[in-house]
């Protein structure tokens, strides 16, 4: 199968190594993988940066405000650019139904701006403001990490990639480590992480308790033998599947 255009529209910015074995794989089969996040801090930036190269992924960040977005015009035109530059096969964000009872800040308005984003990017708007940048519509849309995934992508050939990228996002596994201090929670995950030393810093602590739960998500799908995959991220596509015959 050969490569796609593939945008990643994240909000904060660890979407990219959630999607990275899809990513990474896609950028191997010769195809383009680009990230644009709403909302990145300067060490996120600084981060993400290492991540993108381990992935094969450019990335860039619109600057926005996670406390302070409205859906105003100007958001969404800044959504709008990104994706009639880069002129996607498919667009890959956040999952409508997840980012509703997700209690990081701007998840909700950011996804009214990334879907209508979505939609003026194909049709006669705005031409003028964006530099006469033609609309553009992606054949397909996808939402990563969904509550009710439809399909799955087989990234075992990725999977170290997307290891070693998640291992640049210092701060988020820092922040990681601090979640999981609780003390029957650090018991929890300490009986399945024997070699984790008492006094490790919050960034090792995170790392090994994210790889953790990577491999128990990623490991899911075909857990139960149903589904012939060993390490698979799930998406849900927006619309049905269009076959010209049944595949395997």
């Amino acid at each position: 199968m050969s490569g796609k255009r593939i945008l990643l529209l994240g909000v904060y910015g660890m979407e990219m190594v959630e999607c990275g074995g899809m990513l990474c794989k896609n950028v191997k089969a010769g195809g383009a993988s680009h990230a644009s996040f709403l909302f990145t801090g300067a060490k996120m930036r600084e981060d993400l940066a290492k991540s993108a190269e381990i992935l094969g992924v450019t990335v860039e960040h619109l600057g926005m405000d996670a406390g302070g977005i409205s859906g105003s015009r100007e958001e969404k035109l800044a959504v709008v650019g990104v994706i009639r530059r880069f002129r996607p096969d498919i667009i890959v964000t956040q999952d409508p139904e997840h980012c509703v009872e997700d209690f990081d800040p701007g998840r909700r308005p950011a996804m009214e701006i990334l879907l209508e984003g979505i939609s003026l990017a194909g049709r006669e708007y705005a031409l003028e403001e964006l530099g006469g940048l033609s609309p553009h519509r992606a054949k397909c849309v996808y939402y990563m990490t969904p509550e009710n995934p439809n399909c799955y992508v087989d990234i075992y050939e990725a999977w170290d990639e997307k290891c070693r990228a998640m291992d640049c996002l210092e701060s988020q596994l820092a922040f990681i480590g601090e979640l999981t201090q609780e003390p029957e929670i650090k018991a929890q995950y300490q009986a399945f992480l024997p070699e984790l030393s008492e006094e490790a810093g919050m960034y090792e602590y995170g790392r090994a308790v994210k790889r953790l739960q990577d491999m128990a998500y990623h490991m899911a799908p075909g857990a139960s033998g149903h589904n012939p995959v060993f390490l698979a991220e799930g998406y849900r596509r927006a619309g049905a599947f269009i076959f010209g015959h049944l595949p395997e």
